[in-house]
């Protein structure tokens, strides 16, 4: 160990990126394939006018929040892998967007504000939609076509709006969870 705190590697460098510092550990593999694997199977029973809500997007913000954006980026490439395996989508749109969208949320991880009703909400609504502006821009970017208006009207507005209503349902779930003075 430095006097920082950081771990030296087998070569004498310091390393600041152990399991902990990536956001958790490798658990979270099993943990988010058993949420696709849920989402999948699941929360399509849940539809209502042709959506249901992403669960997995919803734990990485749920993470960013509790634990900052930094903490929630694996969580974000872990979780968008498991995505695009089980959709067949192009395989790493889901985990940028994924990964964009926790470090966007993460702001409001500050425990003052994560106490605040609304953050939650407010983080799953503007969470829900630069993920979904990033994954589609990804995807128009390796040359899949999809008409804008109609998608957006029909699937992520409705979408955004049922994953706000959820988070804002889990919100006292996530002010039980433990505090931490410092998360990595």
């Amino acid at each position: 160990m430095t006097s920082e705190g950081h771990r030296l590697g087998p070569s004498g460098f310091s390393s600041s990126f152990s399991s902990s510092s990536l956001g958790g550990s490798w658990l979270i593999v099993p943990i988010l394939g058993a949420a696709a694997v849920f989402q999948v199977v699941v929360v399509p029973k849940l539809e209502i006018k042709g959506v249901y809500p992403d669960l997995i997007l919803l734990l990485v913000i749920a993470r960013s929040l509790i634990a900052g954006g930094r903490s929630a980026v694996m969580w974000g490439f872990v979780g968008g892998l498991w995505m695009d395996v089980l959709s067949g989508g192009a395989i790493g749109a889901s985990s940028l967007a994924l990964m964009a969208t926790s470090l966007m949320t993460g702001i409001g991880h500050n425990t003052i504000f994560r106490r605040n009703s609304f953050v939650p909400l407010v983080a799953a609504l503007s969470g829900s939609l630069v993920f979904s502006l990033i994954y589609l821009a990804v995807l128009a970017g390796v040359g899949y076509r999809f008409p804008l208006g109609p998608l957006a009207a029909n699937l992520i507005v409705p979408a955004t709006l049922y994953n706000g209503a959820v988070m804002f349902l889990a919100t006292p779930v996530l002010n039980r969870m433990p505090e931490k003075a410092n998360y990595p």
